[in-house]
């Protein structure tokens, strides 16, 4: 379950979404694409996101601390996603992050990453 949850830090820390995504092996992609397509839909990943945000939140208070982060982010990783440099990682934070990141991937506008 840890490296699924990496999965998702690394695509959040990432500016190159797409060269993350596509460095999945297929075990990993499967646990995502829970319609075995063999595609990532916008859905599935906001599913997988929701998923790893709720995993990575140790102590349930809806946002990510340093120390929580700390296994999947380095600081710069960190700061750059706590776009209101709270020293937290809050949901929205996070989601607009995730959201970026997809839409980055999906380099033909398809709504899902390949």
């Amino acid at each position: 379950m840890k490296r699924i949850i990496c999965i998702a830090a690394l695509v959040m820390a990432s500016a190159a979404a797409a060269d993350d995504v596509a460095e999945l092996n297929e075990k990993e992609l499967t646990a995502i694409d829970s319609n075995n397509d063999g595609f990532l839909s916008k859905d599935e990943f906001n599913a997988f996101s929701d998923y790893a945000f709720q995993a990575m939140d140790e102590d349930k208070n809806g946002a990510l601390g340093l120390s929580e982060a700390k296994p999947f982010l380095d600081i710069k990783q960190f700061q750059d996603v706590d776009r209101n440099g709270d020293s937290l990682i809050s949901r929205a934070e996070y989601d607009a992050q995730m959201s970026n990141d997809f839409d980055s991937a999906d380099k033909d506008g398809n709504g899902r990453l390949d």
